[in-house]
């Protein structure tokens, strides 16, 4: 890393000579510059922010062309977003400007009118006294062409104030910039609250890799030819509304412009799930021409290559893969969920999602949609480790991310008239029921985690397990607490989430009865005697569930399992 920022030396006055600045200058344009000449003097914009250009052939400067900064005008219900595949943002967030650490490189969109996916460039630097308060500068962490962010902790090879005081930047042997870093706070009063910094990468791979990547992003586009939108259309008709991680009018913006720029492994992702429902859709003739796991292999091969450098889309393709139909000869759940559960938590927390984004200089549909990929990978994390009796990959104290609320599953649900025909009637907007299910879902997981740490981990005690008293009158109060939208009934697509209730009402009730042994089983003061009846009658409510079960809802997407007649 070279320092590009020079100050002045303390006590320059009247009869102090000061030492003359020093720049260390990686450029092979033009002569050697002399300390202090005026030949080659920095453009005009490194010029105000006081360090030299960075100029490898010829002009303009790197900092120059790469620091497109745009003035974001105040947020209008008319005005609509430029980025092609970005939402529009429909908030503002104040920004502290007098940091001297925010390096741009091409991240930064303008909501004002315009042409859709065209971005302007003004000429004002970003840090100048004279930039009209009522303007804002925001960022954007995804959708930066050929290359990736990834979130710098307190651990990170830089300390985050270091960062906040020089501008900095990596260079590689070829004198090119390799990596900037980019500033979405600013920090606060507290030391604690300290800055946040990413780490903006540029996406390099060997030929071979990306090689792979075309082979499987080319095989599984030959193998759903022409059905490709036919499949877009079932999968957000039947997953989409119970696993909602995709962000809908994004993904079908990009689709629909230029779907081979979606990573392989969420196209290939959505089609696998979406196969499995192809006798439901009466425009698809015949049976399906492949097998779903067909996709899943190319999928997950193109993961394998993606994930070195994870983003939200691939984070999603994680989060999708784990939920594929399982082989007939498995009697058991393998450790397949366990390890994706793990990939999809490292790529989360790569990415920063662990972190609150709230305070960041970010678009509103970003921190929404951020926030609520990380609950959603939370939510995995938590029911994998269930399945397979294994401590959750997140601990409790490893993140700050706030829970989310209807407004971020609401975000990116309604679609432009100019989209309504990829998808049904029915999932052109956002139907509040889906939102709050999945809303649920996760307050659900998140009492399932407090039963996990207090009773199932390896530390856990009589003393942790008296926890368990306040979960289970929480628990005991959710069906009546519940949206009537939610409530069980005949041809209500709320199945997953009561199996998910009373999955976590067994979980509770094990943990009430600890230890369940002969002995207990005949002593009548066990924790056994005393809670097996309460047990079995709160339990009688789970019958009720199962006689309202059609098979139907049956069929539907549950998530990892598997129905006789769902076979592709």
């Amino acid at each position: 890393m070279e320092n590009l920022t020079g100050t002045d030396a303390p006590g320059r006055g009247a009869g102090t000579l000061a030492p003359p600045r020093k720049f260390t200058i990686s450029s092979k344009f033009g002569q050697a510059r002399k300390p202090r000449s005026r030949k080659n003097r920095p453009c005009d914009a490194c010029r105000r922010r006081k360090t030299a250009c960075v100029i490898t052939s010829e002009p303009p400067c790197l900092f120059s062309s790469r620091a497109n900064t745009q003035n974001v005008a105040p947020s209008s219900p008319a005005s609509p977003s430029i980025s092609a595949i970005s939402p529009s943002t429909s908030e503002s967030n104040p920004r502290r400007a007098e940091s001297a650490a925010v390096v741009h490189d091409g991240l930064v969109r303008q909501s004002g009118p315009g042409p859709i996916g065209q971005e302007s460039v003004a000429s004002a630097d970003v840090d100048s006294p004279m930039q009209d308060p009522a303007d804002e500068i925001v960022h954007t962490l995804e959708d930066v062409p050929d290359k990736t962010t990834h979130a710098m902790g307190l651990a990170a090879e830089q300390d985050p104030y270091f960062l906040d005081a020089f501008r900095s930047l990596l260079l590689s042997e070829r004198e090119g910039i390799d990596a900037s870093f980019l500033q979405v706070y600013p920090g606060g009063q507290d030391p604690d609250d300290h800055p946040i910094h990413f780490l903006l990468l540029q996406d390099e791979f060997p030929a071979h890799k990306n090689q792979a990547k075309q082979v499987a992003s080319d095989a599984i586009e030959n193998f759903v030819w022409p059905h490709g939108p036919a499949l877009v259309r079932l999968y957000f008709r039947h997953v989409h509304s119970v696993f909602p991680v995709i962000s809908k009018g994004r993904f079908l913006r990009q689709y629909l412009t230029a779907k081979l720029d979606i990573p392989s492994s969420l196209r290939g992702a959505v089609y696998a799930l979406a196969c499995v429902f192809w006798r439901q859709d009466s425009s698809l003739e015949g049976p399906c021409p492949f097998q779903q796991h067909d996709l899943t292999n190319h999928a997950q091969e193109s993961l394998r290559r993606e994930l070195e450098s994870p983003n939200l889309w691939r984070l999603q393709a994680s989060l999708l893969l784990m939920h594929m139909v399982p082989p007939d000869i498995d009697s058991v759940e393998t450790p397949y969920t366990w390890i994706m559960a793990s990939q999809a938590t490292a790529a989360a927390q790569m990415i920063g999602l662990h972190q609150d984004p709230a305070k960041w200089n970010i678009g509103s549909w970003e921190k929404k949609l951020r926030r609520k990929l990380w609950w959603a990978t939370y939510f995995t994390d938590c029911w994998s480790a269930v399945c397979h009796g294994n401590p959750p990959h997140i601990a409790s104290d490893t993140f700050t991310t706030a829970p989310p609320d209807l407004e971020d599953f609401r975000s990116d649900e309604d679609l432009p008239l100019d989209l309504h025909h990829m998808v049904d009637p029915c999932n052109t907007s956002f139907r509040v029921p889906d939102g709050v299910r999945f809303l649920e879902m996760i307050n659900i997981a998140r009492d399932t985690r407090v039963i996990l740490d207090c009773s199932c981990g390896v530390k856990a005690t009589v003393q942790t397990r008296t926890q368990l008293i306040p979960i289970r009158e929480k628990l005991r109060e959710w069906p009546s607490l519940v949206p009537s939208c939610l409530a069980v009934g005949p041809n209500t697509p709320n199945g997953p989430l009561h199996l998910s209730y009373y999955a976590t009402h067994v979980l509770l009730f094990r943990g009430l009865m600890y230890p369940a042994t002969k002995a207990a089983k005949a002593n009548p003061g066990s924790n056994l005697r005393r809670w097996l009846s309460t047990a079995l009658a709160e339990f009688d409510n789970f019958t009720i569930l199962m006689s309202y079960v059609t098979e139907k809802e049956l069929t539907s997407f549950w998530g990892r399992r598997k129905f006789p007649d769902q076979a592709p």
